[in-house]
């Protein structure tokens, strides 16, 4: 997949136009919208309910959280400490759990956002973050405790169903910046992409692997525990190293 170069006036330059005040910049980065009654919900919902423990905190969260995402599904719940940002680009499937710490940052000027499949879980401390991309988690996935994963412009992250992902797991849906001028700083000598991330089904990624910009992983493949996974992983292929090298295929007798 050959690379494409994107440029242009960034999520950077827009949050800190001096132009706008600061009221307007915070609305762009945390609800994406100039409502003024979502805003309310929005802090009234985030203040006094968010932090709130034991089951009266999962109750109230349970009922209150769907006033300020897209969709919500049943039985879905939601732990402490939640951040939530464009809400009204963030879909949950039925009972799905949302542990504690996760952040669900669907940012984005035109992007579709987050969209978590049914009986899905997204462990504490998960970060999953738009850049004007779009990410989609697929039905029953596991995502391990620090899992990262980042959409950017053009670079979509797509989990496909039964997926696992351990713990520390780096997803990175997000082009590497030009590096050819010396006198031109990094982020204004553009990004070069390849097109996203797509995970299919049943495809189990040990803890601290990353996957890079470009990647396809295939059905039934297994990425061992700390590998970079620079090229696509072809089906039932068992992947590992620095960069990932196939070490066997799940197809083949041992």
């Amino acid at each position: 997949m050959s690379d494409e170069k994107i440029q242009g006036k960034g999520l950077h330059d827009q949050l800190t136009d001096g132009n706008s005040s600061a009221m307007r910049r915070y609305q762009a980065l945390a609800i994406g919208t100039n409502s003024l009654w979502y805003l309310i919900k929005y802090e009234l919902i985030i203040l006094f309910v968010s932090g709130i423990p034991g089951a009266l905190g999962l109750l109230l969260r349970k009922h209150l959280f769907p006033r300020i995402l897209g969709s919500v599904g049943r039985n879905v719940i939601f732990g402490r400490g939640i951040s939530i940002r464009h809400g009204l680009k963030i879909n949950i499937a039925d009972n799905t759990v949302v542990d504690d710490s996760v952040t669900l940052d669907a940012k984005g000027e035109d992007n579709v956002g987050i969209t978590i499949g049914a009986d899905s879980i997204v462990s504490r401390n998960t970060i999953l973050s738009c850049k004007n991309g779009d990410i989609t988690i697929g039905k029953r996935c596991m995502l391990g405790i620090n899992t990262l994963i980042h959409a950017a412009e053009k670079c979509n992250v797509e989990v496909g169903e039964d997926v696992l992902v351990a713990a520390n797991v780096y997803i990175m849906g997000s082009g590497a910046y030009g590096t050819d001028k010396l006198d031109v700083p990094f982020k204004m000598q553009g990004i070069f992409i390849k097109g996203g991330i797509s995970i299919a089904d049943n495809v189990w990624i040990g803890s601290n692997a990353q996957i890079m910009d470009g990647v396809s992983v295939g059905t039934g493949a297994i990425v061992g525990s700390s590998a970079v996974v620079a090229k696509s992983v072809a089906a039932y292929d068992i992947v590992g190293g620095v960069p990932a090298k196939v070490i066997r295929s799940r197809i083949e007798k041992p």
